[in-house]
């Protein structure tokens, strides 16, 4: 009987052969079809494989074997494959990454002894297959490849080491394998200076750093957060104990110590529990007054979200401080951090912000901001560069402040947010997203200088206003080259969607129009279809009364040029879509001025004009036109 093959169809056949471990199929297919079927590349779900990769995969040794055998393909040909146990999709791995991955020991030989797979083949992320083996805790694989001539000292962008690794997934085996008979270091790190301990401690594993210890590993690194500061701050009391007998002194281990208490009274950690940091506070005191140790804390300047105070110096003035509130607690605790880490240590300054979050949650909006605007402060004193969000988020407690009836927003808070904001937009980075948190910043001012006596003592706000709307000529978006007073008449979307603003404001938003104008924002800017902010409002169908009301603004108090025209020719009259608009805005306007109509007349005509002798306020006149 002759078979025959729907040639549209012959590639699923193959793959699908493949898959499902058919080896006889796959071989009558592939003896039917050119040899090119062989290494090209199939795709299934989120992965790009040969026939080889996929056959490994599925732990199919008999279709390896027939493939090696029979068809030759090229062993080291390499595809994109999703494993199970992997979150991201692996890049640019081998069919002997793959076999080894999912701990096919007999397809690893197979690969190796028959097809000569490069052992040592690298992913684009340099990952190699005895990383692989190190991931899953294979140690007769790692064994057998190390035979094979794998190179231990093949390691994984950053420098991340397959020890580094083996530390991190608790494979102890694997550990005593590359300690003892292969003679790694104990003390190696990566690019960022952290070492096997630290890898074993982000993994939670007790055993992995009692392993290491026993074998050597320090606790030093070129990393600023030792192995055991670092342990302290995750709250890992089991682990902070099983350095005891390992610290190079007193002072080390009592900082630890001291450490792990601020880190049970860390309100955003896992592990929060008061009563644990009391009890590792306390230990700590009573060692230092042992040995003799007194605190050295550094004079750092007053600091108002910490009440001005200073950390406890002694046991009796930590005893007095348990008599008050938790939020003396939790301020202390921020304290030693301070002293312990350093004021550019990042988990020290998010500590600061979550606690101000907290605060935030609870409507205490001023102590808030204290500690926000401290963690500010030590961003611009270090030269430490701002998330793209953390601006935004003073807009949110701003804006929940009005909401609230707490129209009291300091001046000196929303000037140092108009100062971050300028440095920011000088450096061009996030360019949209910080011209966004100005626009909503200004809405935010519009709202609170609605009261006379707050707009009076904001004359410093309004000065520093002026200067950022000025030298905001970069409009906002790639393609629509919005300017901020654009905005202001806009529905909101795409761009104008911050669910914190929306539920403060709608736009258009006549406060935020008058505000940018009283800061000299320009009324006749154009946007890609060269609409002015006047022909935007008059185009608006809802909110007659509201949208009226801003027309005035744009026309008295801004002086719009009302015979501007898009790219459609209109002026403002004549895109409006609402006959109340249209008769407004002919009142408004009145009857036009000659120069005007000797403009449009010289436009709809074609009337060459760029090589007479026009001045060239004369010639932005004409194109207005």
């Amino acid at each position: 009987m002759s078979f025959k093959y729907c040639w549209t169809n012959k590639d699923e056949l193959i793959h699908r052969a493949t898959r499902q471990g058919r080896v006889f199929s796959l071989e009558t297919y592939l003896n039917r079809y050119p040899p090119e079927s062989i290494d090209q590349l199939y795709e299934y779900g989120r992965s790009r494989w040969t026939l080889l990769i996929a056959a490994c995969f599925y732990k199919h040794e008999n279709i390896v074997r027939m493939l090696l055998r029979r068809f030759k393909p090229d062993v080291n040909a390499v595809g994109d494959v999703k494993l199970d146990f992997v979150h991201e999709v692996m890049h640019g791995i081998s069919a002997l990454w793959v076999a080894v991955a999912v701990g096919q020991f007999d397809i690893v030989k197979l690969l190796l002894e028959e097809g000569n797979a490069d052992v040592n083949h690298l992913s684009i992320t340099r990952s190699s297959p005895l990383r692989a083996a190190s991931y899953i805790g294979r140690l007769d694989i790692a064994h057998y490849l190390i035979e094979h001539n794998a190179d231990m000292r093949l390691v994984r962008d950053g420098n991340y080491t397959n020890l580094m690794l083996s530390a991190y997934r608790e494979h102890t085996h694997m550990l005593k394998y590359f300690l003892d008979e292969l003679q790694c270091d104990p003390n190696e790190y990566d690019q960022d200076g952290r070492t096997p301990l630290h890898y074993a401690i982000d993994g939670g594993s007790l055993n992995s750093v009692r392993l290491l210890l026993e074998r050597g590993a320090k606790n030093s690194s070129p990393s600023p957060v030792t192995p055991l500061i670092w342990a302290a701050l995750e709250a890992r009391e089991d682990l902070v104990d099983a350095f005891e007998n390992y610290c190079a002194s007193d002072i080390e281990w009592i900082e630890a110590r001291e450490l792990l208490g601020a880190a049970y009274a860390n309100i955003e950690s896992k592990n929060y529990n008061l009563t644990k940091a009391i009890e590792n506070l306390g230990k700590a005191y009573r060692w230092r007054t042992e040995k003799s140790l007194l605190k050295v804390v550094p004079s750092f300047s007053s600091v108002s979200a910490y009440n001005h105070s200073h950390e406890c110096q002694t046991s009796l003035e930590f005893n007095e401080l348990l008599r008050k509130s938790n939020t003396e607690l939790h301020i202390e605790s921020l304290r030693i951090q301070e002293r312990i880490l350093g004021q550019k240590n990042k988990r020290y300054r998010h500590a600061i912000r979550f606690y101000g979050a907290i605060l935030a949650d609870t409507h205490q909006y001023d102590l808030s901001l204290q500690f926000w605007l401290y963690e500010l402060d030590l961003r611009r004193q270090h030269q430490i560069h701002f998330d793209k969000w953390h601006l935004r988020d003073f807009i949110h407690v701003f804006s929940e402040m009005i909401i609230n009836d707490n129209d009291h927003i300091p001046e000196h808070a929303i000037l140092h947010i108009l100062k971050a904001l300028n440095n920011e937009l000088s450096t061009g980075r996030n360019n949209d997203h910080n011209l966004l948190t100005l626009f909503y910043l200004i809405t935010i001012i519009s709202h609170v200088s609605e009261n006379q006596k707050v707009a009076v003592s904001m004359r410093d706000v309004y000065r520093m206003l002026v200067i950022l709307v000025r030298n905001c000529y970069t409009t906002i978006g790639n393609s629509q080259h919005w300017t901020l007073l654009h905005l202001s008449v806009m529905t909101g979307l795409p761009y104008v969607n911050d669910s914190h603003i929306i539920a403060l404001c709608k736009y258009p938003c006549h406060k935020t129009v008058a505000l940018l104008l009283h800061c000299g924002a320009s009324v006749d800017a154009i946007d890609a279809e060269r609409n002015t902010p006047l022909h935007l409002i008059a185009q608006r169908k809802d909110d007659i009364e509201n949208v009226l009301f801003i027309i005035n603004l744009l026309c008295d108090v801004g002086r719009a040029h009302s015979d501007c025209v898009n790219s459609q020719g209109q002026t403002p009259l004549e895109s409006a879509s609402s006959i109340h608009v249209r008769t407004h805005l002919q009142e408004k306007i009145g009857v036009n001025r000659l120069k005007c109509l000797c403009a449009r007349l010289i436009r709809q005509r074609n009337i060459m004009f760029d090589n007479c002798q026009f001045s060239c306020s004369l010639v932005d006149f004409i194109n207005k036109h």
